[in-house]
């Protein structure tokens, strides 16, 4: 399928104004509802797959692409008038859309396509256009067109509200900011890089903020254990408390939608369409890992007070929440002979991003080009095109990969474009976009920008979702790219984290910022050993926080959810949290991931048992890439996710090689 070539004019709404985006509002309404009104006309006996089902699909098309636009500018927009004048109109499009789309004419369209031409049509309809009518059928069910008008009021009135606080939380984590302020002996710890990096206020201290690169390192490497504690009680409070009162009205929304809907729990509600189903099913895979890993989790957690009475001298001295990041390096370079600071220098951003490219154009046939003369959302922002091993163009992408103020603060991608055919009948393919927002350290005149090897696995991971969108070739956007089950969707990106962890593809990420020479042998032989160091910890941690979501989204009264935290990290950890901690005013996954986050464990299933073929295959192995890419990247959602697996293993998947992984760090007895 062919596709088109984006020019710099196509990037014009990188640099919209106010004005241009609130003029945009009545055009986007108008035109979602002419597209509507269209189908709505067709008569009943005329119904048939592509002025219906196909043409409920299409109009999206181009809408869509101008909301996410708007939205992305929401999120990294350098202008504070942009980023609130875009959010006030993502909150005034949804409102309005949900009223528009929530059309129960539209519904009749559907119902009278299942009971006429549905019947006849379906044995002669590809796999993916069957598949595309049977999700959307099910998605406008969801919406409760069955209730009597009444109750279809209320959920548009809920949903219109839930959108517009949804928005809000999300907007007062990327908006919040904090800092303590430091001498430099209290930076003591810290390389000269990274003080160099910092901020000075006008008393000549140091700022370390709560953006991701002054934070993490400041939090692992500092020995002030009273700025460390300072710094993390003010991480504690992100999102604010006025965060807390949005997070309790989007829970209560949430609930009194999924009762009117006819859902026990919002659980049920939004697991319906996933793997899982119900919101037990996700409540029981967590609660049967919690019982396998938290006794393992709690001993990493004795091992870094161990450490930290042993290193003070005092053996009653207590771990606090400030303290596992830095007993954690300390202990890592103890047992494993690996110094974080060490391994940073050999991971220069420009080098990760190269062997990145060199990786995936390895193992999916593919070449990536760095384009110039296109202006975007912010000069830092890198931007390239991804063609065939021809030079076939299939696709574009940026890198939005520093901190700034305003910015969403933790690591994403955002699908901008995506990809699908232009229409029923022509074969002309639209290019996907996408980008991808990190927040590494800003290299400056005097240091470069090294990733602690943590961050090279974000990056894999994180780019792994952009492959998983730019290589799409699905017939339809709503199946395209990332747009799977949101419990499959970070399977693919975490089945690549894997190459953060293999010699092979390490040589080709790895290369000292200075010297340029690879990773000492004993350097990488360490760093490789360490890959179970505090791992049962972090598979604990993950579990704690698909506790906590799943908990206040299967309850109908369900607990205060800073109380719930600081209880579930009292219960598992044993490490007390300041009775003030609003941990999940800033927990980002709370919106969008609602009665979600446990995805990330039930798809690393998944992702283990892909593993098994490069494992067996070779990390590096052309054939096994391209099966991967046929399979997994190119198809997004066109066929139900078990069958894609069992397509590209052969086999149907188990939870065998995740048990296996995890149990060879301690988590299972033999």
């Amino acid at each position: 399928m062919k596709r088109t070539p984006y020019t710099p004019k196509d990037f014009s709404w990188a640099k919209w104004t106010q004005k241009d985006i609130k003029t945009l509002v009545p055009k986007l309404l108008a035109e979602k509802k002419e597209r509507l009104s269209v189908i709505k006309k067709v008569p009943k006996v005329a119904r048939n797959f592509e002025n219906t089902v196909y043409a409920i699909e299409d109009s999206d098309y181009g809408i869509t692409d101008t909301i996410l636009k708007i939205d992305l500018l929401q999120n990294v927009s350098p202008l504070k008038t942009i980023r609130d004048t875009a959010k006030k109109t993502i909150d005034t499009i949804q409102n309005k859309l949900i009223v528009i789309e929530r059309d129960p004419r539209i519904w009749s369209a559907l119902k009278d396509y299942e009971q006429g031409a549905w019947k006849k049509e379906q044995e002669t309809l590809d796999p993916e256009s069957k598949k595309l009518f049977l999700d959307m059928f099910q998605s406008y069910k969801r919406l409760g067109f069955d209730l009597s008008p009444q109750k279809q009021k209320r959920v548009r009135e809920l949903s219109q509200r839930l959108a517009k606080v949804s928005n809000e939380f999300r907007q007062n984590i990327n908006a919040y900011e904090d800092h303590i302020l430091v001498t430099k002996d209290e930076l003591d710890g810290l390389s000269e890089r990274y003080k160099e990096g910092l901020k000075r206020a006008k008393d000549g201290r140091y700022k370390v903020t709560l953006a991701y690169p002054d934070y993490h390192p400041f939090i692992e490497l500092a020995t002030n254990e009273v700025k460390r504690k300072e710094l993390a009680e003010k991480s504690l409070q992100k999102g604010g408390r006025k965060n807390m009162q949005v997070l309790g009205e989007m829970i209560k929304l949430r609930i009194l939608r999924s009762h009117i809907l006819g859902y026990k729990t919002h659980a049920d509600y939004k697991l319906e369409p996933r793997m899982a189903k119900k919101g037990d099913h996700a409540v029981a895979f967590v609660n049967d890992l919690l019982k396998k890993v938290a006794k393992a989790g709690k001993q990493d957690i004795d091992e870094l007070r161990d450490l930290k009475r042993k290193m003070t001298g005092d053996k009653k001295a207590v771990l606090y929440f400030y303290d596992i990041a830095y007993y954690g390096n300390e202990l890592q370079k103890i047992k494993f002979k690996v110094d974080s600071e060490e391994v940073r220098e050999y991971f220069p951003l420009e080098r990760v991003i190269e062997g990145t490219f060199k990786i995936y154009s390895t193992l999916f046939d593919v070449k990536f080009k760095k384009l110039s003369g296109f202006i975007l959302w912010h000069p830092d922002v890198l931007f390239y095109e991804v063609t065939s091993a021809k030079g076939e163009f299939l696709s574009t992408f940026a890198l939005d990969l520093y901190p700034r103020e305003g910015k969403y603060g933790h690591a994403c991608v955002c699908d901008i474009v995506n990809g699908r055919k232009v229409s029923l009948n022509k074969n002309d393919y639209v290019a996907p976009f996408g980008a991808m927002l990190t927040n590494f350290p800003k290299p400056t005149s005097k240091n470069s920008s090294l990733l602690s090897h943590g961050e090279v696995e974000t990056f894999l991971h994180e780019f792994g979702h952009m492959i998983h969108h730019t290589l799409t070739t699905a017939k339809f956007a709503s199946q395209s790219g990332c747009h799977t089950a949101w419990d499959f969707v970070e399977a693919p990106s975490q089945m690549l984290e894997h190459w953060a962890w293999d010699k092979k593809p390490l040589a080709l990420l790895s290369a000292h910022y200075k010297t340029g020479k690879p990773l000492p042998p004993t350097l990488l032989k360490n760093l490789l050993a360490s890959k179970k160091h505090l791992l049962r910890y972090g598979i604990l941690r993950q579990l704690i926080l698909a506790t906590l979501d799943l908990t206040i989204h299967t309850k109908n009264k369900p607990p205060e959810p800073a109380k719930l935290y600081r209880d579930l990290i009292k219960k598992y950890i044993e490490i007390t949290l300041p009775k003030n901690a609003i941990f999940p005013a800033g927990f980002g996954h709370l919106e969008g991931y609602d009665a979600g986050y446990y995805g990330y464990l039930w798809s690393n299933v998944y992702a283990a048992d892909m593993f098994t073929r490069f494992e067996k295959e070779g990390i590096m192995n052309k054939k096994t890439g391209a099966d991967y890419k046929k399979w997994i990247l190119e198809k997004g959602s066109s066929q139900e996710e078990i069958n894609l697996v069992k397509g590209f293993l052969g086999r149907t998947p188990d939870n065998k090689a995740f048990l296996r992984e995890i149990g060879e760090f301690g988590f299972l007895k033999p």
